[in-house]
């Protein structure tokens, strides 16, 4: 039997908190997993934090198997985890399935994509609880031809009762004009005005194994810019969901090394209540070793999560975007 950890009465410390106008936010980050690779201890992770009452964050590809199990947890418990699934591998048909058709309009690419990925979504998962994302790492010289096509992506979803995630931007994306297109601005508004079934997707990396902070906040900690410019418009800022974080495509530091970059990611993402997770990528095969690698961080994520959170303003005041107040 594993010795217990010793954790967080989180529940007293909420009621605490409140008392002083002050809420808990817990450490988000979570991990994206596939088929193959490493997963040993993921399960034993969701259900660590949601006895303890955390809300985890989970991306899989291609795998409904962890989702399903994570989703049935979040049935019981009520805890209201975040999980996010995406379909990417050809499957035996030349369908792309990773990003839209640009030679279409926005809108025909939409319909399209949208009705694919529909029909392949896992029919044990429910849409209502799992966000689907249907791109991944797009074309960042489109912006208004996807602002347009997230409009109608995103009609199509809230139709159907999905929860989408939109555009999956790699590291270091879109530039910050790009938040501004017509198109864009129009689904930034959409978004925040949806915020429990629309979200941007987005990814985080260093780049680096040795740097988790390389350029900051250009690649980890961009999503400030998506705030940035929803504040200047005057739009709600969206929910924000990190489907991929971390160092490397193929590597990761030691645990140690690692734990001590999480913390800091941790702190900045608990300042901002509408970034809900940050996946660490990857426990999944492929990619060298680095299943192995990232498996070996479940433990000691464990222990950090259960022991750890942050304090935020509980009134609904938006926390200002003060990059340098989170240097790494």
């Amino acid at each position: 039997t594993p010795t217990p950890i010793p954790t967080v009465d989180f529940t007293a410390v909420r009621t605490e908190l409140a008392a002083q106008g002050l809420a808990l936010a817990p450490v988000k980050i979570g991990f994206h997993t596939g088929i193959g690779g490493n997963s040993d201890g993921l399960e034993q992770w969701m259900r660590a934090l949601d006895a303890a009452g955390v809300p985890f964050f989970l991306k899989s590809v291609d795998n409904a198997q962890p989702i399903f199990i994570a989703q049935e947890i979040m049935k019981q418990s009520g805890v209201p985890h975040v999980l996010v699934y995406r379909k990417a591998s050809q499957g035996g048909s030349n369908y792309d399935w990773n990003v839209p058709n640009y030679n279409l309009t926005p809108e025909q690419a939409a319909e399209i994509h949208w009705q694919m990925h529909r029909n392949a979504f896992p029919p044990e998962l429910d849409p209502s609880l799992v966000w689907l994302e249907t791109i991944n790492e797009i074309d960042k010289n489109q912006a208004e031809w996807l602002g347009q096509f997230a409009l109608k992506t995103a009609e199509l979803a809230l139709n159907e009762g999905f929860r989408w995630a939109a555009f999956g931007w790699a590291s270091g994306e879109p530039e910050p004009e790009d938040w501004q297109t017509p198109s864009m601005l129009a689904f930034l508004r959409l978004a925040g005005q949806n915020p429990d079934q629309l979200a941007i997707a987005l990814h985080e990396y260093s780049y680096l194994r040795d740097d988790i902070g390389h350029e900051y906040p250009y690649k980890v900690g961009r999503f400030q810019t998506l705030f940035q410019a929803a504040d200047q418009h005057g739009i709600p800022r969206p929910t924000v969901l990190i489907t991929e974080w971390g160092w490397t495509y193929e590597t990761v530091p030691s645990p140690e090394q690692a734990l001590h970059d999480i913390a800091w990611a941790a702190r900045l993402y608990a300042a901002y209540p509408e970034v809900k997770g940050a996946a660490i990528w990857f426990l999944g095969g492929q990619f060298g070793e680095i299943a192995e690698e990232v498996q070996r961080l479940i433990a000691p994520v464990t222990r950090y999560s259960l022991q750890t959170y942050f304090t935020i303003p509980l009134a609904p005041a938006q926390t200002p975007i003060e990059p340098e107040r989170y240097q790494p």
